[in-house]
């Protein structure tokens, strides 16, 4: 999974991806699925970003193009805010061949948040700020 800088110019951000896709190939992958799953609300800031572009790349691969796509998408803060590399069992992996990967649902009424109760920090609710007075 890569979350790109939606702030980044779409020219650099679908040259990272081309790039990382041809070192990956080049070192003998196979890319079933490439699932651009478009600006999104991230859970919390990042690089003081509020969200990013998430495109996830489903591929078989031995370590080393891995660790290479990994290295040059560390190195490009200004293009890639995060990445994650997922390795998958053979049911997963044939799973997410088949498939790509499912899009995430977000099934909570606007502006809710999870584990939040109604007061908002997740410090009891209502007033008093979660604190037990002193003795």
């Amino acid at each position: 999974m890569i979350i790109l800088n939606p702030d980044a110019e779409e020219e650099r951000q679908q040259e990272m991806l081309e790039r990382v896709q041809t070192i990956l190939r080049d070192g003998g992958a196979t890319i079933d699925h490439v699932d651009d799953w478009g600006r999104r609300k991230m859970a919390y800031a990042m690089q003081k970003k509020a969200d990013g572009r998430y495109v996830v790349l489903t591929c078989s691969s031995d370590v080393a193009p891995v660790a290479e796509a990994e290295r040059i998408m560390s190195i490009n803060k200004e293009v890639v805010i995060r990445h994650q590399v997922i390795r998958h069992n053979r049911v997963e992996a044939e799973r997410a061949k088949a498939s790509g990967a499912p899009m995430p649902v977000d099934d909570r009424p606007e502006g809710e948040r999870p584990g939040r109760g109604p007061g908002g920090r997740g410090g009891g609710g209502g007033r008093g700020g979660g604190r037990r007075p002193r003795m």
